[in-house]
């Protein structure tokens, strides 16, 4: 048997607290650097714990807010501002999109 999986890629960001020049310079840089597809999955909120994913890339090593239990495994996406930061198993690390993110996906789909 075949199965084909499919991905939907959605971009979840959180936009400044003074934010008025920020939410449009994020649309216009996905729009940019993604493509105008990737517009309309575009989702501004200051609570991530909120959006129903499967995986969430981000670069912040710690994501709070009012949902206990996200249903999203947090992927650490490597920076300057987190290359300190040891995971321990189960967490796991991006180090750059250069790295293996298919393997990330493939793990996700076999569970």
């Amino acid at each position: 048997r075949l199965f084909l999986f499919s991905t939907e890629v959605f971009i979840c960001t959180s936009p400044l607290r003074k934010y008025d020049p920020c939410i449009p310079e994020k649309y216009k840089w996905v729009e940019k650097h993604l493509g105008p597809e990737f517009v309309d999955r575009l989702i501004l909120t200051r609570d991530k714990t909120i959006v129903s994913a499967d995986l969430l890339f981000d670069d912040k090593d710690t994501i709070q807010g009012v949902e206990p239990n996200p249903s999203w495994e947090h992927i650490l996406f490597t920076c300057c501002h987190n290359k300190h930061v040891e995971l321990k198993p189960p967490h796991r690390r991006l180090q750059s999109w250069a790295d293996d993110w298919r393997a990330i996906l493939e793990s996700k789909r076999r569970k």
